[in-house]
């Protein structure tokens, strides 16, 4: 039953803080109703998340289904009306503040949440949920974080300054050792550091506990979250203990689905909606795993169907895709190679831009020819305020798009990288082979059970989707392989 009247959180003890001079602002958090340190006003959080969300919108992509983003949205709100965000006792200035729920094209399980208001989801977060609750429970989570300033409390404890995050490097990024995915596309992004601000778990339970009471208000039964939050904790499992990133920073999965139906329980009326046939209606059909029709690895080749172009690289380098740009990583982080869009309308207006930018000295340029024909090769140093670089890049036109690839590395490492770096270049070429240009996406495919089975019994003698196993369609489902399946209850499946 849904309350008649909308209720926010019920206030803990009042907590001292203890403001340190020159560290950041009071801020109210608008969970708690208490005072904490913060770094940013609120017009301020919602400039960082304004700018932000361009980023992330650029970097994952939203995903393509208008119905799926307006019913996300359409709950996202519904919780959000039983927030702090409409208490009388909430500056205008916050209320009046759209919050927007995106579903962000990705595989990966997340959600996060920006300041301001920006909140996501991805689909592979989706496909891993079996209910509207469920959803309820993750969206009023990160509400939680908006409207408690995690962020901004967080940015303070390490000391940032003041919109003090943007600014990406010259040419992306430098080079340095790790992880390709801390390279050259994400270096300097404002989003990026924002995200990478660890919350504390007393920050994460707080959200919890924030989530756990806006779901409930909305009339939905939260503990329905503990079965995702137990399957969260089986996907850990299966990667070897890499939680996915919607928990990197959160308490235990396993202590979460003890607490989370704890929390509800607090509750009077309790929630009672679940809706797992209109939200399963709703993801049917939605893109399961990697998408290839956005681009795909096969051996030493990137193939994007498309766009209808093919690249190779090295052996044994690490590679990185996104809506944005496709990453090549040398394996020991000493080079990195970016594809991407440019904005200018030849290969040689493009190579000419990017000459004229600050602290970049050309040695060499000039036409060159690739795989797919005529391009423009500028190479040299650029100066950054972490050292200088070398680079090679080259821009070609290809179906009615002007591609930059650009390889960077240190001054001293560009004499044994530049080979590399225009032997990547060269091979762009047309992609022809109907085998990788016809290659489609694994969809959710949503069936009813018809009798009490297994899912084993039921994946038997079915061919999985490449990159999926029967253990993972059981955590997509939140069963286990031979748990038995009653009649009538729904299955998701990759097909």
């Amino acid at each position: 039953m849904r309350p008649s009247r909308l209720r926010r959180l019920p206030r803990p003890a009042l907590l001292l803080l203890v403001l340190l001079a020159g560290c950041g602002t009071a801020n109210t958090n608008y969970v708690t109703g208490e005072s904490q340190r913060g770094a940013y006003t609120w017009e301020q959080e919602v400039e960082l998340g304004r700018q932000s969300d361009q980023q992330i919108t650029a970097q994952f992509g939203l995903y393509d289904n208008p119905a799926l983003n307006a019913y996300v949205e359409r709950i996202g709100q519904e919780v959000l009306q039983t927030s702090a965000y409409t208490d009388a006792n909430t500056p205008v200035e916050v209320r009046n503040t759209p919050f927007h729920f995106r579903v962000l094209d990705s595989p990966v399980v997340n959600a996060f949440a920006l300041p301001g208001g920006y909140i996501y989801v991805t689909r592979g977060l989706l496909s891993h949920l079996e209910n509207e609750a469920q959803l309820a429970v993750v969206l009023g989570h990160e509400i939680g974080h908006v409207l408690a300033r995690h962020s901004s409390e967080q940015a303070a404890r390490s000391q940032l300054n003041q919109l003090g995050l943007l600014g990406a490097a010259v040419v992306g990024g430098v080079v340095g050792g790790g992880d390709i995915a801390e390279g050259i596309l994400n270096y300097g992004s404002q989003a990026t550091q924002l995200l990478t601000l660890k919350y504390g778990r007393g920050a994460e339970r707080e959200a919890d506990r924030a989530g756990v009471a806006y779901a409930e208000y909305a009339g939905y039964d939260a503990t329905q979250a503990a079965g995702f939050f137990r399957a969260l904790q089986r996907l850990g499992e299966q990667s070897g203990g890499a939680l996915p990133n919607f928990l990197s920073t959160h308490p235990n999965p396993g202590e979460r689905a003890q607490t989370i139906p704890e929390l509800a329980a607090q509750y009077d009326p309790q929630g009672t909606t679940v809706d797992a046939v209109p939200y399963l209606r709703e993801i049917e059909g939605i893109v399961v795993g990697e998408d290839p029709r956005q681009g795909f690895v096969e051996g030493n080749t990137f193939y994007h169907p498309d766009l209808r172009f093919q690249l190779s690289f090295p052996s044994g380098w690490q590679t990185q895709n996104s809506p944005a740009a496709f990453l090549i990583g040398e394996p020991n982080g000493q080079a990195l190679i970016q594809l991407s869009l440019a904005q200018e309308p030849s290969a040689r207006a493009a190579a000419e831009a990017f000459a004229r930018q600050q602290g970049v000295q050309v040695s060499g340029s000039g036409p060159v020819s690739v795989g797919a024909g005529q391009a423009f090769r500028v190479e040299g140093q650029a100066q950054q305020q972490q050292g200088a670089v070398g680079f090679s890049a080259t821009f070609v036109e290809f179906g009615g798009n002007v591609y930059q690839i650009l390889g960077i590395t240190s001054p001293d490492g560009l004499r044994q990288y530049a080979r590399t770096f225009r032997s990547v270049a060269d091979s762009f070429e047309r992609l022809t082979n109907q085998r990788y240009l016809n290659r489609q996406p694994s969809r959710l495919e949503v069936t009813t059970v018809q009798r009490p089975t297994t899912l084993r019994s039921m994946l038997r003698g079915r061919t999985l989707p490449p990159g999926f196993t029967a253990e993972e369609v059981a955590i997509m489902n939140q069963v286990t392989l031979d748990e038995t399946i009653p009649s009538g209850r729904s299955v998701k499946l990759p097909s």
